[in-house]
């Protein structure tokens, strides 16, 4: 009896991004009703793009028992580096181009600390925190840049039968992302790393390779929602992303139920986090509730998402205990 009402719970904890997302939608609504008119839950939709696909690099480098720090001021490069090739005459082709490969030179450098030389994440992401911010300074010595594609425009601001063209992307890369991971070994041997690091090493899984393909795919995660970003405004500054972009992002994956020791997080879940982020945001503007406010409930959903991590651990670990 005991096993079933843990297994109930964990069960129930698996569901809460959702539960949470309607209850919000819920109380919103209430207090006000023009947060969930259609319009404004189309806004909502294309804010909370940029933040699912950042949110997806990070879910992945949860699951394999990292993190990414720097994927915040990651994203400032990369969006300063979307500029630049505009407005020297570059097409949006090579902007692209460009961009993912940065985006790929600092996955691999994180990845290169992390597996190959052993160094917490924790302080290697940091450390290149820092320096991808002063990287991108430097490359923004000319101040704010004004990007003009009418291509990139249209991804940005256009819509198809009714739908931004911005989420009608985030959808597709999220769908590409979601059958890499499902229906590829890439997917699994995160999993596994995250779950138990011995385990996969005696299974014969290559760690150091995959810690790489994980910080490069977060690093690719990066640099695709600068070109989102940069599609949305036409103003390129380096205060792009930066320290508040990489928390919502974090707590997006960490709403989503992905777990911060590692082995367990789906995308559906995480996009529900990224979603509950950007109501969150939206309704706090239509309250006139100030930035710091909005840190302060975005702190506390923060410690209730750990919280609801443990519990959920907790009971599996229990469970597990009651069937052996």
């Amino acid at each position: 009896m005991n096993a079933k009402k843990h297994l109930s719970w964990s069960r129930i904890l698996q569901f809460a991004p959702v539960i949470l997302l309607i209850v919000l939608l819920c109380v919103f609504a209430f207090v006000d009703d023009r947060i969930i008119t259609g319009p404004n839950l189309l806004q909502i939709l294309v804010q909370a793009a940029p933040i699912a696909i950042l949110a997806l690099g990070a879910m992945i480098v949860l699951i394999s028992g990292g993190i990414d720090l720097s994927a915040g001021y990651g994203v400032g490069l990369c969006a300063v580096v979307v500029g630049l090739v505009l407005t020297n005459g570059g097409s949006l082709f090579s902007a692209i181009i460009i961009t993912l490969m940065v985006g790929v030179v600092i996955g691999l450098f994180n990845g290169f600390f992390v597996g190959m030389l052993k160094i917490q994440a924790f302080i290697v992401t940091l450390g290149s925190m820092t320096l991808v911010q002063g990287a991108t300074l430097l490359l923004a010595t000319g101040g704010v840049l004004i990007v003009t594609d009418p291509v990139l425009k249209k991804i940005g601001v256009g819509a198809t039968a009714g739908l931004p063209n911005i989420a009608i992307v985030t959808a597709v890369l999220i769908v590409a992302a979601a059958l890499l991971i499902k229906q590829t070994s890439f997917g699994l041997r995160t999993y596994g790393i995250g779950s138990s690091l011995e385990s996969s090493r005696s299974s014969g899984v290559p760690i150091v390779r995959q810690q790489l393909f994980v910080y490069i795919f977060s690093g690719v995660c990066t640099a695709i929602t600068a070109i989102l970003l940069v599609s949305r405004a036409s103003i390129v500054s380096p205060n792009i992303g930066g320290v508040n972009l990489m928390l919502d992002a974090i707590t997006a994956t960490v709403i989503g139920g992905t777990s911060i020791f590692g082995g367990r997080g789906s995308i559906a879940s995480t996009l529900v986090g990224a979603i509950i982020i950007s109501l969150i945001t939206h309704a706090m503007s239509v309250f006139g509730i100030g930035a710091s406010s909005l840190d302060f409930f975005k702190g506390m959903i923060i410690v209730i998402a750990l919280a609801m991590d443990s519990l959920l651990r907790a009971a599996q670990h229990k469970l597990g205990a009651r069937q052996a």
